[in-house]
């Protein structure tokens, strides 16, 4: 194995652990919106219109999916270090989730780039997660040798 491909898995492990911060994250303040408990400055709008109150259950699903998939994404990272079988198969399909989460977002805002809010940070969770996942999936079919 070339240490091109040991520190490459590497730096996807890392990536790994850190989206799964992010999402945990987004996801914890999410669901805190919800709740009305706190509502961050980028949500007030949204959450002080009554005419997207029903809007709002929306995030607490998306924040309990948000945790979920952040805590799958720290327990495949750390697994992936240890160079488990069981880690790159639960990557796989965590990655696979990054990319089906993030692709009709996407898309939305390729074809109408003017729905893209540049102020609202978890947009670019969303695309880092993509990225990640859809290089990330590709990567580790094209190194699974090394967990067998």
């Amino acid at each position: 194995m070339s240490e091109v491909e040991k520190d490459s898995n590497e730096l996807l492990n890392i990536l790994l652990l850190i989206v799964g911060v992010f999402f945990i994250v987004k996801g914890i303040l999410d669901f805190l919106a919800w709740g009305g408990i706190l509502v961050p400055v980028w949500l007030s709008d949204f959450a002080t219109n009554p005419d997207t109150a029903a809007a709002l259950s929306f995030f607490g699903s998306q924040g309990l999916i948000s945790v979920a998939l952040g805590f799958w994404c720290l327990v495949a990272g750390i697994g992936m270090f240890k160079e488990e079988e069981w880690a790159m198969g639960q990557a796989l399909v965590v990655l696979s989730l990054m990319v089906v989460t993030g692709v009709s977002a996407i898309i939305s805002w390729i074809s109408a780039p003017a729905s893209f809010d540049l102020t609202y940070w978890p947009n670019y969770i969303v695309i880092v997660a993509f990225i990640i996942g859809l290089i990330g999936f590709f990567w580790l079919l094209l190194t699974r040798k090394r967990y067998d």
